[in-house]
This record gives structure tokens, C-alpha cells and sequence, in this order.
């Protein structure tokens, strides 16, 4: 079905292309002045289309020359309540174990862009950018133990400042049960980017385009220090850990952008 959408769309804008006059032509990429807004287009995205997490803008300085900026933000909070089933006194009695874990996204791009053919309606271009990127993560929970003599019934909470608690697999037992190993995850991090990027604009008709873009880029990642406590109680300690990488990084979405 969203395939059929997509294609359908296509065809739409072929029809609205083909329909305009020359002088409706002229006038279809923006000018000195003008300023442009743009989203991640995924067509195929089990999320949906639209790409709400992220957008960037553009003003232009002159036709061919574009200040760009660039904004992201995502959040994420869950509680969970897993039921527990004892055996006391021959009874069986249900405890339930929480869990609450969040975390959040926030980063801002500054940028230039240089568009190199006097082209109504492609205009390839290239650039630089400038790049940071923040994470927060938080996970706590509380865990119920239960010893049978004599019967006692403690709640031990753990909290985790900067990431997540995760399970793995270690081993299957003979019978098939899996054995956990208790890990962390979705560390929080602060991260500065640099890139060199290329791209291309294609204006479909006036105020609407779309466009692809890959960089070439550094970016310089610090996970932050992690703490894990049980009740109160530091119990252990994940230090800094520098990540820095260089390459190719590929815009896997189309740009769809309007300008004003």
C-alpha cells in the first residue's frame, strides 16, 4: 500500500511539472532572501513517511549561496510492571517487579552551502557543517526478593545515571532456559561533528523540491561516565570513553523541502 501512495505521488508531481509554462519556470528555486524548511522523506518507513524527529532550514544569502541550519530531537520514556510469581507456604503469591527508563536527544547544526550551476530546476551544491549532539539517559527499578526461611520480603531499587541497564544471553541450559548477563546500553554521550557534504536540489515546481546529500566528516563522540547504585549504594562505576571516527556518511532518506 505505501508503495502504491508513493508512486501514486510521483505521478502527481510528474503531472504538476509537466503542466507549468516557462515563465512559472523561471521562477521556481528560491532567490536572495528566500528561506527554505526540510524533512526526512522515507516513503517506506514502517514509522511513517515524515521523519518528525529531525529538520533543517536554509536562507538564502544569494541564489547560489544558502546559510543552513539543522535540528534534532528525540525522546523516549517507558514503565514497565513484570509480574513475579513466589511460592510461600505452599501458596502462591504474585509480585511485580518496575521499570522506568528514558532518555533524550538533542542536537543543532550550522552550515554553508555553495550552489555551483545556474540551473532552474537542479541545483547540485556543495558544503560545510558543523555539528553537536547531546544524549541524557536515566533507568531505575525496583526488584522484589523474596527469601523462604525465615519468609522476608525486601524491594531493592537501582538506579543508573547516564544509561540503561540491558540483558544479554550468555548460554542456553540442557533444557533450553537462557542464563542473562547484565549489561548497559544506550549510554549518554556528547558529540561534536564536522562535515564536508555534497548534494543536489531537484525544484519539482515553485516552493516544493526534493534532494539527496552524503558528507564526508569527522565526528568526535564522548560517552559519559556511568553509575550504578542499589539502594543509594554506589556499586559500580562505567568511566569516559572517547570514540572519534572518520568516513563517508550517507543521508539514507530523500529531502523534502518547501521554500517561502
Amino acid at each position: 500500500m505505501k508503495t502504491k501512495l508513493f508512486f501514486f505521488l510521483l505521478f502527481l508531481l510528474s503531472v504538476s511539472l509537466m503542466a507549468q509554462t516557462e515563465e512559472q519556470a523561471d521562477k521556481i528555486n528560491p532567490q536572495k532572501g528566500n528561506f527554505a524548511i526540510e524533512l526526512d522523506f522515507l516513503p517506506f518507513s514502517d514509522n511513517g513517511p515524515i521523519d518528525l524527529k529531525a529538520f533543517r532550514g536554509r536562507v538564502f544569502l544569494k541564489e547560489n549561496f544558502a546559510l543552513r541550519t539543522g535540528f534534532n530531537f528525540d525522546y523516549k520514556k517507558s514503565t514497565d510492571e513484570i509480574p513475579r510469581t513466589f511460592m510461600v507456604d505452599g501458596n502462591s503469591i504474585m509480585l511485580m517487579d518496575k521499570e522506568e527508563k528514558s532518555y533524550t536527544i538533542l542536537g543543532v547544526d550550522l552550515g554553508l552551502e555553495y550552489h555551483l550551476l545556474d540551473s532552474k530546476r537542479v541545483s547540485p551544491y556543495v558544503g560545510i557543517e558543523i555539528g553537536y549532539e547531546n544524549k541524557a539517559s536515566k533507568y531505575s527499578d525496583e526488584v522484589n526478593h523474596v527469601d523462604y526461611y525465615p519468609y522476608t520480603h525486601d524491594i531493592v531499587k537501582t538506579e543508573i545515571e547516564n544509561a540503561w541497564k540491558t540483558l544479554s544471553v550468555m548460554y542456553y541450559d540442557q533444557w533450553g532456559q537462557p542464563y542473562f548477563s547484565k549489561t548497559i546500553g544506550e549510554r549518554a554521550y556528547s558529540s561534536f561533528k564536522v562535515n564536508l557534504v555534497a548534494g543536489a536540489d531537484v525544484y519539482l515546481f515553485k516552493h516544493l523540491y526534493m534532494g539527496v546529500e552524503l558528507g564526508l566528516g569527522m565526528d568526535l563522540k564522548k560517552y559519559k561516565e556511568a553509575t550504578i547504585k542499589a539502594d543509594g549504594v554506589l556499586t559500580s562505576k562505567y568511566p569516559e570513553i572517547k570514540d572519534n571516527n572518520i568516513g563517508l556518511n550517507f543521508n539514507n532518506a530523500i529531502r523534502l523541502g518547501f521554500w517561502f
